[in-house]
């Protein structure tokens, strides 16, 4: 009896094998390799910054690395969390490569850049950094920055630039807006808002607590390295410096249209004003608690080495919030009551000396006024300040310019949680 089915049967004929498949075609040949036009990620949401992300990290870094405070750039929009001072494509109509010292382009995201200014960019500027997403040109190179124009990461933006549809034509542009009136400063008055107390300057240094004189200055150093880049430039806008001593700002936002500069020190306003200077720059003596301002007056304020300071830190960062306009930022520094060195004297059931706040803390007011903390950054650390004894002992330190720098880069990278002490950028609205 035959075990092959009779419909299997009828097709190949009982007892015959079935013949052999046909063999499979050869396989085709694998298609040349794409040409690299697109090396990009997607787009990091206009939200937030991707930490977390080894290249968008990595581009940041670099930047951080090279700005000078003069230093105008122009960058996508996610860089604005962490180079505050970054200016956007949409504003730079109109604009030439020249205009800016440092120009990031994504090379997925090319046709948000101004097409006159993109088209531009290769003859203008030289790309100093590139990965696989992001080219950074310097339209002022230093004599050791590479010129990457050769490499696959710059052809490829090249690629992509060079493939952009043709542009659409633009809507008729609105007139422009009638410009908010730059704030005057009012009459003098008795101030009442700030109360420094006879505390150490730096209160981590106790016993004594006064800094090294290097040790200071490149404190200070770091200071003015986050006031450029938290919120210059400066072009055409009004600038509040509360607490502003002999008028630190002179130098690093010199194109703003007014710094106003309040203290309640009366020696510290003479010496501002003895210094003279441009007319942007005024100075008065005023209750932070009850500016002289009127709402919306201020693009942005900043309180530096100012809020251990004052009787009353939250009516003042109410003021604050108060006179700076929508959008506006504020920037805040303190001394930092969770340092690694003050968390080591509670942990010894030992006195913490001075005035300080935590990053919780200063966070926590700044929601209760309206303010959203978008960026912060930690300033210096040492473990051996403040401890019993340490002080003394590390006085020989204090000038020690391999010391001071550790101390710069121990505070940059144990961030807000452990430097000695940290500064936070807050926007409102």
């Amino acid at each position: 009896m035959s075990l092959i089915p009779g419909s299997l049967r009828r097709k190949f004929g009982a007892g015959r094998a079935a013949p052999e498949p046909a063999p499979a075609p050869p396989p085709a040949a694998p298609p040349p390799p794409a040409a690299p036009t697109v090396e990009a990620a997607p787009p990091a949401p206009a939200t937030s910054f991707p930490h977390d992300d080894r290249i968008w990290a990595a581009t940041a870094e670099f930047l951080r690395t090279r700005l000078a405070p003069p230093d105008r750039v122009l960058a996508p929009d996610a860089f604005r969390f962490v180079i505050p001072r970054a200016e956007r494509f949409g504003d730079a109509e109109g604009l030439g490569p020249a205009s800016f010292a440092w120009i990031v382009v994504h090379k997925g995201q090319l046709a948000e850049v101004p097409r006159a200014l993109l088209m531009a960019l290769s003859a203008a500027a030289r790309p100093v950094f590139a990965n696989e997403v992001f080219v950074v040109f310097a339209t002022a190179p230093q004599q050791q920055d590479q010129d990457l124009g050769e490499t696959p990461h710059v052809r490829a933006f090249e690629v992509n630039r060079d493939q952009l549809p043709p542009e659409a034509p633009k809507p008729a542009a609105a007139p422009p807006a009638a410009p908010r009136a730059t704030p005057a400063l009012p009459p003098l008055r008795p101030a009442r808002g700030l109360a420094r107390p006879d505390a150490p300057p730096r209160p981590w240094l106790a016993p004594g607590g006064v800094p090294g004189v290097a040790r200071e200055r490149a404190f200070q150093d770091e200071l003015d390295r986050l006031i450029a880049d938290y919120l210059a430039p400066a072009t055409g806008l009004a600038r509040l410096d509360i607490g502003c001593g002999a008028g630190r700002l002179r130098g690093l936002l010199p194109d703003a249209a007014l710094v106003a500069g309040i203290d309640i020190a009366e020696a510290a306003i003479g010496r501002a004003l003895a210094q003279g200077g441009p007319a942007p720059f005024a100075f008065a003596r005023m209750d932070a608690a009850a500016l002289g301002f009127a709402e919306a007056s201020f693009d942005a304020a900043l309180m530096i080495d100012t809020i251990e300071a004052l009787a009353d830190p939250e009516a003042a960062l109410a003021e604050a919030a108060r006179v700076l306009a929508r959008g506006g930022r504020l920037m805040v520094t303190a001394m930092n009551r969770d340092s690694l060195p003050l968390r080591a004297l509670r942990r010894l059931d030992l006195p913490v000396p001075g005035r300080s706040f935590s990053v919780h803390d200063v966070t926590g007011m700044l929601r209760a006024v309206g303010l959203t903390v978008t960026r912060s950054d930690g300033l210096f650390l040492s473990p051996g300040w403040a401890l019993p004894g340490a002080s003394a002992a590390l006085a020989p330190l204090e000038e020690d310019p391999e010391f001071v720098e550790a101390a710069r880069i121990l505070g940059r990278r144990a961030g807000p949680d452990y430097a000695l002490a940290f500064a936070l950028l807050a926007r409102k609205g």
